[in-house]
């Protein structure tokens, strides 16, 4: 970075790179750099030296094959870049030599959760929790490290802690071919690849109690391919950043995932997409999955703290796997997706194997007409952008879009009790610009069975009602 950035204070860098995103944009679309100077008494932008006027420093135009940045802010191994697509960010600042670069990028989901208390566990009364809670506050710098190295550090500061999400190096020169080394989510489900900044509901599907208790983030190398209208990817993890238990002096466990995906239609409006995937992992020597006790279950909210379907601790796994399909499509204001897995745990000490299963189906409708963007080479969805953003002076209401889902997923199998419950969701999302999102979701929980939860009359707690209201931020 310049020596002429120094003597300005952060908050000033910021709005003077604001002012000059038009300026940037206009020079150009090629990745030429551009100096820029401030008028130390004006406050004027110009491209030019002259009396009394600061150097800046360099700053690149963006491009048409700049469309990457926020797949790398929101954690994903595929494509990565510093630049942006419409709604992102356009804030970067690289050396002389445009070589090295950074670009901000971050999230805040503030959000309140309310669901209906009559539950009691082993003849207790059950609390499940309601109320405020920051559910992600993230900070990213993404860039470039010479020619053909980019990079990501993430960090989520919600519950007033630091937790790793994403580090990681990209090595892009054997195009289209691209490795990732660092901490980063498994090659693994449609759903769990794709951002929470994107997905349509505030949180994931009942799937993810199996998808992400076994194959989210952990350190590790992949290796991606990607054409427009396909991807393919494998990769080989270790355990997650998360705390462990290294004072026993246990080596880690380790994890496979791959991941095939195939756009039959790719256009504007028009998507027909097909998935599969594969993964492994095996426990470490202290018994712990991907650093986490290897139990699988879902909590009826991220604050409640109350989990209806519940396998407990399972010991002795020797190994698990996973395997999964994929089916989405876009036609016009309407969307569809869905996914189907099945996990297997081999056991020791003669145990049984378990198998368990889980899907989802969704549907979307965007009452304003836009169309849910996809991207083929990451085989996914991404934020939906709105027409006009809301600005009522102007008769502008941004964006409106209402979903539904039906999802299920069966977590007993042999001696292990877990429990099998369906649900469904009706989402209310408000875009009201490229950045800021408005989420309402209602849960009803329509079928349990075998849960650790119980009704206040001793039966199974069907019929809960789970309310979510979330306002989102995401640059």
């Amino acid at each position: 970075m310049s020596s002429g950035i120094t003597r300005w204070s952060i908050p000033m860098v910021v709005a003077t790179m604001l002012m000059t995103v038009g300026t940037v944009a206009a020079a150009g679309s090629d990745n030429r750099a551009l100096d820029l100077y401030m008028d130390t008494e004006t406050k004027q932008i110009f491209a030019e030296p002259g009396p009394g006027r600061v150097r800046l420093g360099r700053f690149r135009p963006m491009t048409d094959e700049d469309d990457r940045a926020r797949d790398v802010a929101d954690g994903q191994s595929g494509e990565a870049t510093v630049a942006a697509e419409p709604g992102d960010s356009a804030l970067e600042l690289t050396d002389e030599s445009g070589e090295f670069s950074m670009a901000p990028g971050g999230r805040l989901h503030a959000q309140y959760s309310y669901q209906d208390d009559d539950l009691t566990r082993n003849g207790q009364p059950v609390d499940a929790a309601s109320g405020t809670e920051i559910r992600r506050a993230r900070f990213n710098m993404s860039g470039d490290l010479g020619e053909d190295f980019e990079y990501l550090t993430e960090f989520d500061f919600a519950g007033n802690d630091i937790a790793i999400t994403d580090v990681f190096l990209v090595y892009t020169a054997f195009d289209p071919l691209e490795i990732t080394v660092g901490h980063q989510k498994h090659a693994i489900s449609m759903e769990l690849q794709e951002s929470s900044n994107d997905i349509m509901f505030t949180e994931r599907s009942l799937l993810n109690a199996m998808t992400d208790t076994l194959f989210d983030r952990a350190i590790g190398i992949n290796a991606k391919g990607s054409g427009r209208d396909w991807s393919a990817q494998i990769g080989l993890y270790g355990d997650s950043a998360a705390p462990n238990d290294r004072d026993q002096e246990a080596d880690e466990g380790y994890g496979l995932g791959s991941r095939l995906t195939y756009a039959l239609v790719n256009d504007t409006g028009r998507v027909l997409h097909l998935g599969a995937y594969a993964g492994l992992r095996e426990p470490a020597d202290s018994g712990r999955v991907n650093n986490e006790s290897p139990a699988f279950n879902i909590d009826t909210t991220n604050h409640s703290n109350v989990a209806l379907t519940d396998t407990g601790p399972i010991d002795a796994i020797d190994r698990a796997t996973i395997a999964g399909l994929e089916l989405a499509a876009v036609a016009g204001p309407w969307s569809l997706q869905g996914e189907y897995a099945r996990v297997g745990v081999s056991r020791e000490n003669g145990l049984p194997s378990l198998d368990f299963i889980g899907y989802y189906l969704q549907m979307g409708w965007v009452l304003t007409g836009e169309s849910r963007r996809y991207k083929g080479s990451d085989g996914e969805f991404k934020r939906l952008q709105p027409r006009h953003a809301f600005s009522p002076d102007d008769g502008y209401w941004g964006a409106w879009e209402v979903a539904l889902r039906f999802d299920q997923h069966d977590l007993t199998d042999r001696d292990v009790i877990g429990g099998e419950q369906s649900r469904a969701s009706l989402a209310l999302n408000w875009y009201m610009n490229d950045y800021v999102r408005v989420m309402l979701d209602y849960n009803r929980i329509l079928d349990v069975e075998d849960s650790p939860q119980r009704d206040t009359g001793g039966g199974q707690p069907d019929g809960l009602n789970i309310y979510t209201l979330r306002t989102q931020f995401a640059f």
